[in-house]
């Protein structure tokens, strides 16, 4: 693990650099063209401006049922449970949001520019019926217009919305074979316990530490594993109790099954421009693992005191810093957007058909810059996703600051997997995306590719001579090691299994609105703080109107 003082500190008010100590990459990587025979995926745009969401995920109010996690392969994956709360004040906080911003521009307090998210995002709602659902709230039942919510929510978050139905036989059977397998030894450790324990829903129930009730339920679930069959009652009901206390209610046993339904994205992550070796194999260095839940920003040039933190550097693009490590004075380990801009005058390995594309609010200038997210090595010690899957999150999670704090990071050792079930159909897949883009620079100017942007020679790269493929083309690892989180802060490998299929999610395009202010500069307090409320518009949240200069 690269030091943290060292090599981790993510600058407050300056861009991580791209380029850190450690191996540069191979003369055969440089010089690399992507391929454009498809539209670039990111974010065109002129220069810095601040900008919201338009697209569609879910917000939750309540951080626990979320669950951010960094692993091998350079993916964090995204899961929310989402609850009777959440779907119940989906379409409401669709409609909140397109209300509030309208609401700002009849009043003349921003202007839309540089794109059109909004005008799409307004016209997706109307496709929809999402104004007519909700004047129907009250005629559909509150079951027939969860029902309907979720179905407007997976039509416009294509295959991101899962509705998890495991039956409870099939999930009492698997963990019945593990307990009845631990030896009596096993159970006395920390780690043995946490095993037992988290095995019930693999990727679900993801506990670090066990309480001394959730101990003893253990006990009696590991002792009825000895004495009762898998298919008996009384096991049954001890493991559907278990289940019921371990993950707070999140996934209730409804008759013969355990049902959920649950929103889930996978982003491409930038992580320490440092590496490490595993096994002779040169892997992207993570920095810090374990798990790490979001902090306040008590330190900075920008406006301090909560964990949504704007940096007054525009290579931050004005969208929120959500800090998990601080790391001295004002140096902050945070997950931010991409960090740095691709120029289209002078990125080399940009195609020539991503050059040149008109602005689209004004056809007769020819944009300037792609935000693009690079998928390896990129920074201090931050976290980097792509700019508009930054604003999604940051718009997904808690409004306020204090709900922010409730919600945990994991990160793996750099070797580690995701090995996550999706779609509750009781296949275990690595965790993966459809994103083949990394690069790398030096003092914060993007200098050259790591790879091609396809998917077979990308995946060399990344993954190396540990990737197979069937006949069908999907893909599948060798060898995968599992991380177990014991307490905070502590990752260790705990098993290695073979040859796992993986799970590419499709990328999901990035949605934000680039706006000016018009009564202040946006890099004024006051536009600081119209910028952070808008980012936290959603049911069960009350605005602050005079911080949106609507007062």
């Amino acid at each position: 693990m690269i030091g943290r003082r060292k090599t981790l500190l993510c600058l407050a008010t300056m861009i991580c650099p791209l380029l850190l100590a450690g191996p540069a990459p191979a003369a055969s990587d440089k010089g690399i063209v992507w391929d454009g025979s498809k539209p670039a995926q990111g974010v065109y745009f002129y220069w810095y401006e601040p900008s919201f969401y338009t697209g569609f995920a879910p917000r939750t109010q309540d951080g626990s049922r979320a669950h951010l996690q960094l692993s091998r392969g350079n993916v964090v994956r995204f899961t929310m449970v989402l609850g009777d709360a959440e779907q119940e004040s989906y379409l409401e906080t669709l409609l909140l949001r397109r209300d509030t911003v309208q609401e700002m521009i009849d009043s003349k307090v921003i202007t839309l520019t540089v794109n059109k998210e909004f005008e799409r995002y307004v016209q997706s709602l109307k496709d929809k019926s999402v104004a007519e659902t909700v004047a129907q709230k009250a005629s559909l039942g509150a079951e027939g217009y969860r029902k309907k919510s979720l179905e407007i929510m997976s039509a416009l978050n294509p295959d991101r919305i899962f509705h998890i139905k495991m039956p409870m036989a099939r999930v009492a059977e698997s963990w019945h074979g593990v307990l009845a397998a631990m030896p009596a030894d096993a159970m006395e450790t920390v780690d043995g316990k946490l095993d037992a324990a988290n095995a019930i829903l693999p990727g679900r129930v993801n506990l670090y530490a066990l309480s001394p009730a959730l101990e003893a339920a253990l006990a009696d679930a590991a002792k009825a594993a000895q004495t009762e069959k898998a298919d008996s009652p009384a096991f049954r009901e001890t493991a559907a109790a278990f289940l019921e206390q371990a993950t707070e209610g999140r996934y209730p046993v409804r008759g013969e099954f355990v049902e959920a339904h649950e929103f889930t994205a996978i982003y491409p992550a930038g992580t320490a421009k440092s590496w490490t070796n595993y096994k002779g194999t040169k892997l992207p260095n993570f920095g810090v693992h374990g798990v790490w839940h979001l902090v306040p920003r008590k330190q900075g040039r920008g406006i301090t005191g909560m964990v949504d933190y704007l940096s007054n550097n525009p290579g931050y693009g004005y969208i929120s810093m959500l800090a998990y490590e601080p790391a001295g004075g004002i140096y902050y380990n945070a997950i931010h957007n991409a960090g740095v801009r691709s120029q289209l005058n002078s990125a080399r390995y940009l195609p020539k058909e991503w050059r040149t594309v008109a602005g689209e609010r004004n056809p007769k200038k020819n944009y300037q810059n792609l935000w693009i997210g690079s998928r390896g090595p990129a920074s201090h010690g931050c976290t980097r996703l792509p700019s508009g899957h930054m604003s999604e999150m940051r718009d997904a999670l808690p409004s306020t600051s204090k709900g922010l704090e409730s919600v945990p990071f994991y990160r793996n050792l750099a070797q580690c997997f995701d090995l996550f079930d999706i779609n509750g159909d009781g296949t275990l897949e690595v965790m993966g995306i459809k994103y083949y883009l990394a690069f790398w620079g030096r003092k914060h100017i993007p200098i050259a590719a790591y790879a091609p942007n396809e998917r077979k020679p990308f995946y060399k790269w990344l993954y190396g001579s540990n990737i197979a493929y069937k006949e069908d083309g999907s893909a599948a690892l060798k060898e995968v090691p599992v991380c177990r989180f014991v307490g905070k802060r502590k990752a260790v490998e705990a098993k290695v299994l073979k040859d796992i299929p993986m799970y590419e999610a499709p990328y999901a395009r990035e949605s934000i609105q680039f706006y000016k202010i018009n009564s202040t500069p946006f890099t004024t307090r006051k536009g600081f703080e119209l910028n952070r409320e808008l980012r936290k518009v959603g049911a069960g949240y009350d605005l602050d109107r005079s911080k949106l200069l609507l007062n």
